[in-house]
């Protein structure tokens, strides 16, 4: 992350959740980033965050999992919102982005704050987890219990594009498999993935709501971003091509669309599909 990052702690219940600031107030929305699943700043964001904060401020949390059975979507999503209510001025306009489980959280965030959330910006996201998405997560958990040598090849296989690991070669691809590191905090969030269904209040957000599929995502299908577009009123829906890591395969794409929608949402026609513009 950028040396110029600050790392503070916020108060939630008992316990303090770690977030992290950069950039200054300015004329734009303050931008909430949500990691996705097993991830945090660093791991999701090292590009994204700082770079977003050359133009405004941007606060990052580093979600906790809760140490309890049948996880929810608002035991994450509370923590979000504590972070605003902390962090963030009353007449502060906001800007939340979440990443794959963290464009879900978004989504539930706008959906309770309403019109505290001005802009939604969800990145790889999906509504109601598909029996497809569920057999994958079975298979995750089984070669994560049986602590398999395959589960990081298995990973970066769901992860990346064909066309990011044909760029490379055999011994890079297998190599990837060192940058994967399962926990059980990372398990427990897939338990979660396995059943979330946020349908219900996807028609409570009002923000204006931009949704960014990845067109080789093998963990996301197309048809989860299309239905998260169909489902939530003022949004507009934009294909870039990578795979489900957006943050490494089009990191750059990722901050001009970021950019671009919180700062001028009037260049983005609602209730639309948008043709990707390159950086």
């Amino acid at each position: 992350m950028d040396l110029d990052t600050i790392t503070r702690q916020c108060p939630y219940g008992d316990q303090q959740l770690t977030y992290h600031e950069v950039g200054q107030k300015s004329s734009y929305p303050t931008i909430i980033l949500i990691h996705g699943t097993g991830g945090n700043t660093d791991k999701h964001f090292s590009y994204i965050f700082p770079m977003l904060g050359i133009h405004q401020r941007v606060l990052s949390l580093d979600l906790h999992t809760p140490d309890k059975a049948d996880l929810a979507v608002t035991d994450f999503s509370q923590q979000v919102e504590a972070l605003i209510q902390h962090a963030v001025a009353e007449d502060e306009a906001i800007t939340v982005v979440g990443y794959s489980l963290g464009a879900v959280i978004a989504a539930q965030v706008a959906a309770s704050l309403k019109q505290r959330v001005a802009r939604l910006i969800l990145l790889a996201g999906w509504a109601k987890t598909s029996s497809v998405q569920q057999l994958r997560t079975t298979i995750w958990q089984q070669l994560f219990n049986d602590q398999s040598a395959a589960l990081p090849h298995f990973v970066n296989y769901c992860l990346y594009s064909d066309d990011y690991l044909s760029a490379r070669s055999e011994k890079q691809v297998l190599d990837l498999a060192r940058f994967v590191k399962p926990s059980q905090d990372a398990a427990k969030q897939r338990e979660l993935n396995y059943h979330i269904d946020i349908t219900a209040i996807l028609p409570d957000i009002s923000a204006e709501t931009l949704i960014v599929a990845c067109r080789e995502d093998r963990m996301v299908p197309l048809a989860q971003a299309k239905l998260l577009f169909a489902s939530i009123q003022n949004s507009r829906y934009i294909e870039i091509s990578s795979g489900h890591a957006i943050h490494i395969e089009a990191p750059a794409e990722a901050v001009q669309l970021v950019n671009q929608f919180s700062q001028h949402p009037e260049q983005y026609p609602s209730n639309q599909k948008i043709q990707p513009m390159m950086p």
